[in-house]
């Protein structure tokens, strides 16, 4: 049995807390979790503790990176296993103690939306081959998918994931302004959402680009540039040019 223990419940840590005790996998179990405001989670079914860690094997630390060495360093422990859930920090940030590694999920996460593990794809990184087994044990409660991954290439990965997942739902507010801005409702894009990221997944993306930029449709873009405030030109025309530069096109 594999006894874990979790700092930080934001957005990962409480969904991780909820998953890990919903887990069929008898090898695995949540002994407790720690967080900043000694608040409950009203969920689950596991302890809170605040000034001390229960006996346990693995701890995750679910915490913003920038305090990753913060928390790491705040531990008294040798033999448990650390690890991190952040997909730009290096593993190395954790090499003060014999076993640690990494645990990141290349997903987005809300306190108030359940997320499904099962398919999602957890992404291992370990200090011994140790380590890694009893991560791949704990990830395997989690689901069914799972890839070791170093921390250059999660690096990678991260920044891939920031330009699918953030820049791409900043673009869905500013759209929403727009819409808002002439009283028109937002589900009207509803079906063009879905067909962008379908399109995207079955042809890919380079394939599936369409739009002024690509065509080169110049007088389409000047219309576009002429509706917008002059604080959101820049974000369009750097996004315009980059699709111009990516499909060769001469605007």
């Amino acid at each position: 049995m594999i006894k874990v223990f979790i700092i930080g419940t934001g957005n990962l840590g409480t969904q991780l807390c909820y998953a890990l005790e919903k887990s069929m996998n008898n090898s695995v179990k949540l002994v407790g979790y720690r967080n900043n405001k000694g608040q409950k989670l009203e969920s689950s079914s596991a302890p809170l503790f605040q000034n001390s860690i229960p006996d346990c094997d693995l701890i995750i630390l679910a915490v913003p990176d920038d305090l990753i060495a913060q928390v790491s360093n705040s531990l008294n422990i040798s033999e448990v296993t650390v690890v991190h859930t952040s997909g730009s920090v290096d593993m190395k940030e954790l090499s003060s103690f014999k076993n640690h590694g990494v645990l990141y999920i290349p997903q987005t996460f809300s306190k108030e939306r359940a997320v499904d593990f099962a398919n999602l794809f957890i992404c291992l990184e370990a200090s011994t081959d140790t380590t890694m087994k009893q991560l791949e044990l704990v990830a395997s409660s989690l689901s069914r998918k799972q890839k070791h991954i170093n921390s250059t290439q999660r690096r990678e990965l991260h920044l891939a994931a920031v330009y699918m997942n953030n820049f791409v739902n900043h673009c869905y507010y500013k759209a929403d302004q727009l819409l808002e801005k002439a009283s028109i409702p937002t589900a009207l894009l509803q079906p063009l959402m879905e067909e962008t990221l379908k399109k995207a997944q079955d042809l890919g993306a380079l394939k599936a680009q369409t739009g002024p930029a690509k065509r080169g449709d110049q007088q389409t873009i000047n219309r576009h540039l002429e509706l917008l405030e002059e604080d959101d030109r820049d974000m369009y025309r750097v996004i315009t040019n980059s699709i111009e530069q990516t499909h060769g096109k001469k605007l």
